[in-house]
Parts: C-alpha cells; sequence; structure tokens
C-alpha cells in the first residue's frame, strides 16, 4: 500500500478531466467567456469518491481530497425571491470553497440544493428561468461551481409544505437541469432510496409514482418485504413516516437520462429497503448492492406518472451510477453502514457483469470524518480501491 500523499498523486492523475465541455454563461452575447467546464473521465480506474460538506472552515473538505476524495458536493444552497426576481441564497463560505478549489485543481465542485428540512423552490419561475439565476450567481463568483446537485427531501414536520413534493417542484428540476447540460454544467441528483427504489416489486403499488414524502418504509412495514411484527412497531414507536415512493423518476423521465451525469442513490435514508436488507434480514452487503444495481442497470418500471406516457424504464448505466452511503454517524439500523470492502467487491461484481464498474461512492458527511477520533471513510475508501486490479491504469 503506498502512502498517503503517493495514493492522493496518483488518484489526482487518475480523476483529472479528460478534455473540456462547452462553456456556460448567459443566454446574451457578449462579455467574458467563463473558464472550460470540468468533464469527469469516462473509465476511472476505480470509483470516484465523492462527499457533501458544508464546513469550508474545517479543515475536512482539503483532507478528504488528500484521502482521494475527486468530487466535493457544497451543502447547501437555496432559491428564493426577493419580489419577483429570483436569487439564490447560502449560508456557505463561498471565499473559503474557493481557496480550497484553487488548491486542488484536479477537484470537481458542485453546489447542492436542498436537503433533510430544506426549502423547495418558490414558484413564479421556470426551471429554465431558475438556472439563469445560479449562472449569473455563480459568474458573479468566478465560476465557482463546476456544476449543480438535486438533493431535495421532506420535512419533520408532517404538516409542513416540503413534506410532500409538487409537480411545480419537479419540474423546476427536471427543466433547470436540461439547461444547465445544455450550458455544460456537471449536473448530478441524490434521491433517497424511496424516491428511486429499484427493489420495489414490479407492479406493485411500491413501483408507482407519489409526490407524498410522508408515507411508512415499505420494507419495513409491508409483508411483502419480509417485513416482520418487530420490524413495523419499531417503526411505529418511533413514529417514522418520511418515505417517498418513486418520485425522482419523474425527474429523469421528463429530463432524459443523458442530462445527468450521474444519480446517487441514498442508501443511507433511514429506514431505507436497503438497511432493512442487510441489517434486519442479514443479506450479505455485496449481494444487497449488486441486487440493486442490477435493477438500475438493467431497469425497473415505473407507472402512473403524470406525463404524456404514464410509465417509464429507469435505466441507469454503470458510468452514471453512484452508490452512497454514510459514514461514522450511521448507527447501523436506522441508518445503515456498509464496509467498504462490500463497495469494492460490488465494483468487481459489477465490471465482470457490465464490462464497465459503477461511476463512484458517494457519501454524507464529509464534516463526520475522524469522529470520535474514529476511521475516515475516504482513506478506508482509497485504500480498498487501490486493491483493485488496474490494468496498469494507476
Amino acid at each position: 500500500m503506498p502512502s498517503s500523499s503517493l495514493l492522493f498523486a496518483l488518484l489526482s492523475s487518475a480523476l483529472a478531466p479528460l478534455g473540456v465541455a462547452r462553456a456556460y454563461g448567459t443566454s446574451g452575447g457578449g462579455g467574458a467567456m467563463p473558464p472550460p467546464v470540468r468533464r469527469l473521465p469516462s473509465s476511472p480506474a476505480a470509483p470516484i469518491i465523492i462527499g457533501y460538506a458544508h464546513d469550508a472552515k474545517s479543515g475536512k473538505a482539503a483532507r478528504a481530497i488528500e484521502d482521494g476524495a475527486g468530487v466535493i458536493i457544497w451543502s447547501f444552497v437555496h432559491m428564493k425571491l426577493d419580489g419577483e426576481k429570483g436569487m439564490i441564497e447560502t449560508a456557505l463560505d463561498l471565499e473559503e470553497i474557493r481557496i480550497i478549489r484553487d488548491k486542488y485543481e484536479q477537484v470537481v465542485h458542485l453546489a447542492a440544493f436542498g436537503g433533510w428540512n430544506g426549502p423547495h423552490p418558490p414558484g413564479k419561475l421556470s426551471g429554465k428561468e431558475w438556472c439563469e439565476v445560479f449562472v449569473e450567481f455563480n459568474q458573479s463568483r468566478g465560476y465557482l461551481f463546476h456544476g449543480i446537485d438535486w438533493d431535495y427531501e421532506g420535512h419533520d414536520d408532517l404538516q409542513s409544505p416540503t413534506a410532500h413534493f409538487t409537480l411545480e417542484t419537479l419540474d423546476v428540476m427536471a427543466d433547470f437541469s436540461v439547461e444547465a447540460k445544455r450550458r455544460g454544467m456537471i449536473v448530478s441528483m441524490a434521491p433517497a432510496e424511496s424516491y428511486l427504489d429499484a427493489t420495489a416489486k414490479p407492479e406493485s403499488i411500491d413501483a408507482t409514482f407519489s409526490l407524498a414524502l410522508d408515507l411508512p418504509p415499505r420494507a419495513w412495514a409491508s409483508d411483502r418485504y419480509h417485513a416482520t411484527d418487530e420490524d413495523r412497531a419499531l417503526v411505529k414507536a418511533r413514529g417514522f413516516s418520511h418515505a417517498g415512493r418513486q418520485c425522482y423518476a419523474y425527474v429523469l423521465a421528463k429530463a432524459g437520462i443523458s442530462t445527468f451525469d450521474w444519480i446517487s442513490i441514498q442508501l443511507y435514508e433511514a429506514y431505507s429497503p436497503f438497511a432493512h436488507d442487510v441489517h434486519r434480514r442479514k443479506l450479505d452487503q455485496n449481494e444487497a448492492l449488486m441486487m440493486r444495481i442490477r435493477r438500475l442497470v438493467e431497469g425497473y418500471t415505473v407507472t402512473e406518472l403524470p406525463l404524456t406516457t404514464s410509465e417509464y424504464e429507469v435505466k441507469i448505466p454503470p458510468s452514471k451510477l453512484v452508490l452512497g452511503v454514510a459514514n461514522g454517524w450511521a448507527d447501523g439500523l436506522k441508518f445503515c453502514k456498509v464496509d467498504p470492502s462490500a463497495i469494492r467487491s460490488a465494483y468487481q461484481s459489477t465490471r465482470e457483469s457490465y464490462e464497465e464498474g459503477f461511476l463512484g461512492v458517494m457519501f454524507w458527511t464529509i464534516e463526520e470524518e475522524g469522529r470520535e477520533g474514529g476511521a475516515k471513510l475516504t482513506d478506508a475508501l482509497s485504500r480498498e480501491f487501490w486493491t483493485l486490479d488496474h490494468s496498469g491504469e494507476l
């Protein structure tokens, strides 16, 4: 195993963008063109490590990069109306982010919209118009971000307006994404597992679209998924009813899979189907991961979509698939823990089955790295991925 400094240098080389994408800017002519937009490597030798962060001053984002992270997603930015005018609001320290970006030039930086309990887009502006607002915000800050990530979720208060989606919100996400991609930005989404649920039984209610974000977690509540009386009693006692049902399929169907550079499935969603499989049913983690990867890559059908065509086959190529996991904060029950060795094994199995591995691994959150003196997931993943057979690529 090489030293951490050598590993960082090698991973940086592997993650260096290949070429440049078209530049993006405002729709009008004139003015200096922005810097070239980054493009991710199309065939990385190992999964790209993607981490969410919110505290640029903590020093942990820089440490994660040196441990092997190739993408930092900064959480969060929000759409806000000032009268009739749209604006982007954030509590992020943008100057500290700039320092990190300038120091580690090989790293991709995205701005994430959303978050648990976070506001959804206000009305009045279309997705294309909101994209214009974001471009102006980003341009005024020297094109700090290389693109955007969607992380809209529900709310603790089930009476909150954001305890469900509206079609207007999903339309903003889809139309903003199309325009952002047209302008050359990197575009990603990070649905909670229930929001894009590949292991839902075909032709069941669980494979139908819903705007609701206040549903019971189906794997813990339904006999169709081996839920026990103990499982049902657990989620009932904790008053948990915050799952969704295939809502992000609408965005994929409307915008098209080609619009997105990757889709990160949040396996760490509270009481997720994945957590039930590995922590309650005791399935092997690699088996549980591959069950999802196969369904996502080979396709599964979502029905009852309020679009011209009511059915959509969710089909994500490995090159756009990212597995979302948790680091030290996860409790191994409500929030799943995934062994880095299982991720490495799943990557190998994916490459053997489809002639390419999945694109990457995302985790929440960088600020929890080394929690209470514990292990750092970025470092553990990098060390596992080093053992992959790179066929001379690294």
